[in-house]
């Protein structure tokens, strides 16, 4: 029997429910009075910009004198140190300093919401058919108020963690400003190696895909690289009345369809491999069969995944074009056109893999349209951020990793469990240059629809929903010992 074989129904990771004892968060439950608190930490409008000097600095003031005053015992524990403008790194002494410590994250900063047609106030945190209303009340507010209710709670029971925990927030994930990059070169300053760092990504995802009839907590294990292209074509211009095949705009068009029709090979890497493995587990006994059964059916389950956009990011390098730009006029052909990818590198390639592919096909274009490969130009948009794919962080037979299920088992019994690869980028790809143990998990329900309000209108989170997530962060914290 293979080893596909003999987790077949169990999943890629076993049974839904750890070997190991589950850890929940005991005697704790969360009253609407953390609720309120939330909402208040939901009213301060910490909206990111692009354009640093457009941004309203004065929420971000209150962030941190209003934590204070909501979680006082926390505070007159721990040591804060401001990273930036207002970033911040809190230290929570443990018990055995010279333990590696984990790292929590999250970031105050949350996207604009102009041109958006809300149904309630975006930053009024309204209760509505017991839904929160606000812009942040997925995307992550809940997170850093979870933290904060859990570790208020503990402190007030007398607990000191094993190790230290720090939590981190930026004031500008949603813009990638530099704040986690500095955060994580202070760590470094500071000889401080984190064992284990957990940020935003994966959620305990309600309406999972392929038939899953039950919630699945989605841990990310790594993510995608990033970078944006920007392909130039070259042609000599002239008046609109006499075009010809090989203008600016028409070769740029083909150069791009081109590009967009031929990503890269389909992968199933053993991450995803495993994904599916879990996902089959709790679905039909036609999928339990067939993600069960990878060594025989990965050339059949590969094709149809790659013929699915949300399933093909899976497996491979993703190149979407998202701006075009030509002539400024109706009637004039431009010398130059230009457009932009926004590139996601899968974990198995490189950026610069990405771009040569790219070439490549533009030169190929080139040549078909009998032109010489100088025509078209692909070159990285220098003044966008961009990142290299985070490295995988260890999923199997890991302490780690395992204590992760353990918590989710002990406050999410029905949900299953599983390493998946994020497609979007978060801050905690600036800690693999330290850590090893880099996951991407928020320890919340999100339905499919929660999961489509991410930086959408009338973004939302179930009171009940944000009371069960602070029981898993109560019980991430309170069972530190038995990681």
């Amino acid at each position: 029997m293979s080893a596909s074989e003999a987790k077949k129904g169990a999943g890629a990771l076993g049974p839904s429910h750890p070997a190991g004892s589950v850890l929940d968060a005991g005697d704790y439950k969360a009253g609407d009075d953390a609720v309120e608190r939330f909402r208040e930490l939901l009213r301060i409008p910490t909206v990111s910009r692009d354009n640093k000097s457009l941004r309203d600095d004065e929420p971000f003031r209150r962030w941190v004198p209003t934590l204070r005053r909501l979680f006082p015992r926390f505070f007159e524990v721990t040591e804060l140190t401001t990273i930036d403008d207002f970033g911040m790194l809190l230290r929570w002494p443990g018990a055995d300093p010279s333990l590696d410590p984990v790292v929590m994250m999250a970031h105050q900063d949350v996207v604009p919401v102009e041109g958006q047609q809300w149904e309630h106030d975006p930053f009024g945190a309204e209760i509505v058919d017991g839904e929160i209303w606000a812009r942040g009340a997925l995307d992550t507010k809940c997170i850093a108020a979870a933290f904060f209710e859990a570790a208020e709670h503990l402190v007030g029971q007398g607990y000191v963690p094993p190790r230290d925990v720090w939590f981190f927030s930026s004031d500008g994930e949603e813009v990638a400003a530099p704040t986690c990059a500095h955060a994580v070169e202070w760590f470094r300053a500071h000889g401080i190696h984190p064992y284990m760092v957990l940020d935003e990504g994966g959620a305990v995802a309600a309406d999972a895909p392929l038939g899953v009839d039950v919630p699945v907590a989605m841990v990310g294990v790594s993510e995608k690289g990033h970078v944006d292209l920007t392909v130039t074509a070259y042609a000599d211009g002239g008046h609109a009345s006499t075009p010809s095949a090989n203008d600016a705009c028409r070769l740029l068009c083909r150069v791009c369809e081109h590009i967009s029709a031929n990503p890269g090979k389909p992968v199933l890497t053993p991450v995803v491999e495993a994904t599916l493995a879990e996902l089959g587990a709790h679905s039909s006994d036609l999928y339990r069969a067939v993600f069960g059964n990878l060594w025989l059916t990965r050339p059949a389950v590969t094709k149809i995944m790659a013929a699915s956009p949300e399933t093909a990011a899976m497996l491979r390098t993703t190149y979407a074009l998202t701006q075009m730009e030509g002539s400024p006029a109706h009637n004039v052909l431009p010398p130059v056109a230009r457009a932009n990818f926004n590139v996601r590198v899968a974990p198995f390639e490189s950026i610069a893999d990405a771009v040569e592919r790219a070439r490549k096909l533009a030169a190929q274009q080139c040549q078909a349209s009998g032109l010489t490969p100088d025509h078209v130009t692909v070159e990285i948009d220098e003044s966008i951020p961009y990142m290299e794919p985070a490295p995988i962080s260890p999923y199997e037979d890991d302490a780690a990793f395992d204590y992760i299920h353990r918590c989710v088992s002990g406050v999410y019994p029905e949900a299953g469990f599983a390493p998946y690869v994020q497609n979007s980028c978060t801050d905690s790809h600036e800690f693999n240059a330290i850590c090893e143990r880099v996951y991407r998990f928020c320890g919340f329900i999100y339905s499919a629809e929660a999961r489509a309000l991410l930086h959408a209108a009338n973004e939302r989170i179930g009171v009940d929903v944000y009371k069960r997530g602070i029981e898993f962060y109560v019980a991430f914290l309170a069972n530190l010992a038995r990681m």
